[in-house]
């Protein structure tokens, strides 16, 4: 069995991931500052969903600015972003219009940021590579759920909020500088060019682009319940902590995107889709079943398994078939859909378990993984599982 082989220049596009998530996985604990506040079920879940309504609205600028610059330039604009929106979330002290509008350029400068440097992947590999490299550079967004949410909590516990926020201020500045300094090559790239493509609407259009944007919608909607409540589910227990769920998933995650997808020869098949979104679903049903660390570490570990396959499966398969002057835009798409999945599960899950209860809404937002996802892979079957030649 031959071993795929990290291209090169994809590692600090890797470290550039890694930091700028560490910033956002320290913040996954803002719902606990949200509540400190006297925040709601509901407004907690619009103020975290908000983040990532906003990405997805901003995706056509993103694509814009990826259109006319260097996408190093718009790299550094978006992280630059992201260090002045963190440093303000210091001034919060009540929740109005001014964490709104924190929430929403927090977003937009995530959006960018990620954009570009997924982009840059995607121009740096060949088809056979695709899934492996974006694996790689996708456990930047896994390996800060191992330990930094964990380090939040303890923060939080001993020192308070304040201190809580300046650590993410610092994690926000590493990748800004970095990329600052850090000489990125980008082949395939000529700044300016005025080649047209297919519109948005017309991608869409197309039932395997529209298949995979609905399954990573599903994807994202149901991870990002559970990173944004489970702090507030084990909040009840005072001997439970979040972290050891984060940990988990993160772990996981991480290990079937080097590990396996170094040594398994089907690693970027589509049959891995549906078995991936078992794992999810089982991971959310276990949540629903935790009234311990034990449990709740387990269902971290089963649920890093379906995200530990589905980001660079699906990121991958939606740029098949595709030409070369489209991917920028169907890579904008797939990201459009990560961020309304994002933006939607903390709001439906916020009302939804204000209506049935923090524990119900898991098992509920399972039932929903499992059923929507697998109707979607028979309705999609035959363009899912045929391949580029």
């Amino acid at each position: 069995m031959k071993k795929k082989r990290l291209p090169p220049g994809i590692l600090p596009i890797q470290f550039l991931i890694l930091m700028s998530y560490s910033s956002l996985a320290i913040l996954a604990l803002l719902p606990l500052f949200f509540e400190h506040l006297g925040g709601s079920p509901r407004e907690i879940g619009f103020l975290v969903g908000l983040f990532s309504l906003a990405a997805f609205f901003s995706r056509p600028f993103g694509g814009w600015l990826l259109s006319r610059f260097n996408p190093r330039k718009v790299l550094i604009g978006g992280f630059f972003l992201i260090l002045g929106m963190t440093a303000l979330y210091l001034l919060i002290n009540s929740l109005n219009w001014f964490v709104i509008f924190i929430r929403v350029f927090h977003g937009i400068g995530f959006s960018v940021a990620v954009l570009a440097a997924l982009l840059i992947v995607i121009l740096k590999v060949g088809r056979e590579e695709r899934a492996y490299a974006i694996g790689v550079v996708s456990t930047g967004f896994m390996l800060p759920l191992l330990i930094v949410p964990y380090i939040g909590e303890v923060i939080i516990e001993r020192l308070g909020f304040f201190f809580f926020f300046l650590s993410a201020i610092a994690l926000a500045a590493i990748p800004f500088f970095y990329a600052v300094i850090k000489k990125i090559d980008i082949p395939q790239f000529s700044e300016g060019s005025t080649v047209q493509s297919v519109g948005f609407f017309r991608l869409l259009g197309r039932k395997k682009i529209s298949l995979i944007f609905s399954l990573t919608f599903i994807f994202e909607v149901t991870l990002s319940s559970g990173l944004s409540f489970v702090p507030l589910l084990v909040h009840e227990h005072s001997l439970m902590r979040a972290g050891y769920y984060y940990t988990f998933l993160g772990l996981t995650a991480v290990f079937m995107r080097l590990y396996a997808g170094r040594q398994f020869k089907f690693w970027g098949s589509p049959m891995l889709i549906l078995p991936a979104f078992c794992f999810l679903s089982g991971g959310g049903l276990l949540i629903y079943l935790s009234y311990n660390n034990v449990l709740l570490s387990f269902s971290g570990a089963i649920s890093g398994i379906g995200v530990g396959i589905l980001y660079p499966h699906l990121s991958a398969l939606i740029v098949e078939r595709v030409s070369s002057t489209e991917k920028g835009k169907v890579l904008s798409l797939f990201a459009a859909s990560v961020d309304l999945g994002f933006a939607v599960g903390p709001i439906a899950f916020g009302w939804i378990s204000q209506s049935f209860g923090l524990r119900s809404a898991f098992f509920l937002f399972a039932l929903f993984s499992f059923l929507s996802s697998f109707l979607l892979i028979v309705w999609g079957r035959t363009v899912l599982f045929q391949r580029e030649d």
